[in-house]
């Protein structure tokens, strides 16, 4: 069996390293062969002294390309195409900016192999330098661990129930069975390269065409947050960006929108006016649902994000 383990990157040098650093330390399955595959979107590479001393120091094969399109399904594609040349039976993809513990591969093949899953997800725990945390940055921060405590717990409970194959499945801790993407012919929709959300539609085309997907609760990775993304702007942002991509996904009835866009600005009003008693943790509660309320009224209405636009590029590199 042959496991290609795959990330993207783009202008994150230092982060794409400290991942490395942790890929490097993972524990090989037992009777795997395994590579790394790894594309990085720019017109230059800017983080192959990472790759090249990452190569140094592993006895498996490395394999590093230049995506010049920009656009992270370009590059998600670009490392899709790898694997089925290196002829991998699986393959897996976190992000940049996380790290992965030394049982994570191990931990989520032996989950695709006894459950015989075509695509499986797992955890992702948000973190940052609380030595550089303004106030503000850390209830910001609180929020998103909050946030992912709930969706953990849920899709935990939805694994114990046997009802993960619902789950939407995110290529910040993924394992693809590359036999299924085969018979399906599904790839990442390069339409999408600035709004982002190409692998939740990857994840939803596997489903509709009958492959398995579940949840590996157990296989954790940890996601660092650098500080220009813990600001109440990029908050905002954020969740507007995700709530204009969910209504377009789900091609929910426009009533039906325009409801819940009301109630998030009910809530945010009542979050708001409670501050003073809330303190930081309340306003940004608001701030975040007043994201997605406008995200929400965006998406009905025929708006596109441009969260990944090149325009914004400064959001997202080091």
């Amino acid at each position: 069996m042959r496991i290609a383990v795959g990330a993207i990157t783009r202008r994150r040098p230092v982060m794409f390293e400290t991942l490395l650093d942790s890929l490097a330390r993972v524990t090989r399955p037992d009777g795997i062969e395994l590579l790394f595959v790894f594309a990085e979107n720019d017109s230059e590479h800017q983080a192959a002294k990472a790759v090249e001393a990452f190569r140094a120091s592993i006895p498996e094969p490395v394999l590093f390309a230049l995506e010049p399109e920009p656009g992270i399904p370009f590059a998600r594609n670009r490392v899709l195409s790898m694997a089925f040349e290196q002829e991998a039976d699986f393959l897996t993809f976190v992000d940049d900016d996380e790290t992965v513990a030394e049982d994570w591969l191990t931990t989520l093949v032996a989950a695709m192999e006894a459950r015989r899953l075509d695509l499986a997800g797992g955890p992702v725990e948000p973190v940052a330098d609380s030595s550089a945390l303004t106030g503000w940055n850390r209830a910001v921060l609180e929020h998103l661990q909050d946030r992912a405590q709930r969706r953990n717990r849920t899709r935990r409970h939805a694994t114990e129930a046997g009802t993960d194959d619902g789950l939407n499945i995110y290529t910040n801790n993924w394992c693809l069975r590359l036999s299924a993407q085969r018979e399906h012919g599904i790839r990442f929709d390069e339409r999408l390269r600035d709004t982002g959300g190409s692998d939740t539609r990857f994840s939803r085309e596997m489903s509709a065409a009958g492959a398995r997907l579940g949840w590996v609760p157990e296989a954790g990775v940890v996601d660092r947050i650098p500080l220009r993304r813990l600001s109440l702007r990029y908050h905002y942002s954020r969740a507007r960006d995700q709530a204009i991509n969910t209504v377009r996904l789900n091609r929910k009835s426009t009533i039906r929108t325009l409801r819940e866009v009301l109630t998030q600005w009910l809530e945010a009003l009542a979050l708001l006016l409670a501050s003073p008693a809330l303190g930081r943790r309340g306003v940004v509660k608001a701030v975040f649902k007043l994201g997605l309320a406008n995200g929400q009224l965006r998406g009905v209405f025929g708006g596109a994000s441009r969260h990944y636009a090149e325009e914004r590029a400064g959001h997202h590199a080091e």
